[in-house]
């Protein structure tokens, strides 16, 4: 090796691996002075000397081919390497590595669904959820297809039904863009039928009055039957009737049976016995110390059927004004009601609860308030009205009016009707006044009960 080639090496070693080659002689600085000091190197004056010695070549000897500059890293010259023949590699298109979402131009642009795969027996159902994105998209719209209705249908909300075994494919598209789709695979399989193996009613019992109804509440066992329908059937419909959904209604005086009986397993069944009582009638309306009382106790007549009354919608007048002075929106939910009204909605309340859940917050009719003309449930029928500014402001002003809150906490005991913060009756300043101050409902003032004959 030449001497020029080695003091190419040795330069470039010295520019590209400065911390190889530095000894305890390199330069330093003077704290002192601020000025740089350089250690004494051997050699100095002879830079085309490398640090280590170099054994001259033997003349006679022969020298080596010279080896390919890819293969041989350390004859590549380091000061003008070739050329590399390999291609630059292209730089990654941000596009490619993070498409961008789709555009929010309004339209649907893709469906997602929370199932992909659904198995339903034949005659069950089942209904994927759907997300159309972008979330902004103002058409998000369905249509439903299925492509075989032998199998399932499905109707215009995805609810997909089993009509018989088999497999097939539902289908729903953007009503915005009907090229955006997505594809639910429906197997239907046999229906595993599970028969019903016997009945219980919540009551042995049921006491009505002539006119009245009550409902025992049904349970089919196992509650994994396929099919729960019920037959219901009175052994003296001159006592009570009972209708397809086990609804008892008095018509005469008497005792009677009335049973049900699985649809799925005729053999199953379950029987209540019902003793009809008298209704109360009442000709007229009954007044106490001048005071109109309607409650468990005292009822009215059917024909009583007055409206609202005058003075009590004057009063309820300046109490909403009143209101809305103080920031406070007040309005009338319900008011004067017949008493066939009140026989509707007492007996959809018996239909769903039974009739004793129905008693502690609806009246039986001619039992209403409501009917009197003098009643008003405001704003909301639910019992938190009672914490909100609204119902706070009720509770402490309405009586400034003549309104007395009927049905407070901690009173059903004495007013037969659970606490109900929206109803209130107009009794007139002083009584409404006197009640206020002395914390009293008007059973309490009046030394009366309330509590249902029989």
């Amino acid at each position: 090796m030449n001497k020029k080639r080695i003091l190419a090496l040795w330069l470039a070693a010295m520019l590209l691996l400065p911390g190889c080659f530095k000894k305890g002689g390199d330069e330093q600085a003077d704290p002192a002075s601020g000025e740089t000091e350089t250690a004494e190197t051997p050699d100095a004056g002879t830079p085309d000397q490398p640090d280590t010695p170099v054994t001259p070549a033997d003349p006679g000897e022969t020298a080596p081919p010279a080896a390919d500059p890819g293969t041989t890293p350390a004859d590549v010259d380091p000061i003008d390497p070739p050329p590399s023949t390999d291609e630059p590699a292209a730089p990654t298109d941000p596009a490619e590595q993070f498409p961008a979402p789709a555009a929010d131009d309004g339209h649907v642009h893709s469906i997602s669904l929370d199932k992909y795969k659904v198995v339903v027996q034949v005659g069950q159902d089942d209904m994927p959820w759907v997300t159309m994105y972008p979330e902004s998209a103002e058409d998000k719209s369905e249509i439903w297809t299925c492509n075989d209705t032998s199998v399932a249908t499905v109707n215009s909300w995805g609810k997909i039904t089993g009509v018989n075994e088999g497999t097939c494919q539902v289908t729903v598209r953007s009503g915005d863009n009907p090229d955006v789709k997505a594809v639910v695979d429906v197997t239907v399989t046999a229906r595993q039928v599970i028969h019903v193996e016997s009945i219980s009613l919540d009551k042995e019992e049921v006491n009505i009055q002539v006119g009245l109804p009550d409902m025992p509440l049904v349970t089919m066992y196992p509650t994994t039957a396929t099919d729960k329908g019920e037959l219901w059937e009175s052994d003296d419909t001159s006592v009570a009737t009972v209708n397809g959904y086990g609804l008892i209604t008095g018509v005469g005086i008497g005792v009677c049976h009335v049973t049900v009986t699985s649809k799925d397993n005729p053999e199953v069944k379950a029987s209540v016995t019902v003793k009809v009582a008298q209704r109360p009638t009442y000709s007229e309306a009954t007044y106490i110390n001048g005071v109109l009382v309607v409650n468990k106790t005292y009822g009215l007549p059917a024909s009583y059927n007055p409206g609202v009354d005058p003075t009590a919608k004057s009063a309820l007048d300046s109490m909403i004004a009143a209101a809305k002075k103080d920031g406070i929106e007040l309005w009338v939910e319900s008011g004067f009601r017949s008493y066939d009204l009140q026989t509707t909605i007492y007996t959809s309340y018996v239909s769903r609860e039974g009739q004793t859940a129905a008693d502690r917050y609806s009246a039986r009719p001619g039992h209403s308030e409501h009917q009197t003309g003098l009643a008003f449930d405001m704003n909301s029928f639910d019992q938190d009205f009672g914490s909100t500014p609204e119902g706070q402001w009720l509770a402490a002003h309405s009586w400034e009016y003549g309104f007395h809150m009927r049905y407070p906490k901690e009173k059903e005991d004495v007013t037969g009707f659970m606490y109900e913060p929206w109803h209130v009756r107009y009794l007139g300043y002083e009584l409404a006044k006197t009640l206020y101050e002395s914390g009293q409902v008007l059973e309490e003032y009046l030394g009366i009960i309330s509590a249902y004959a029989g």
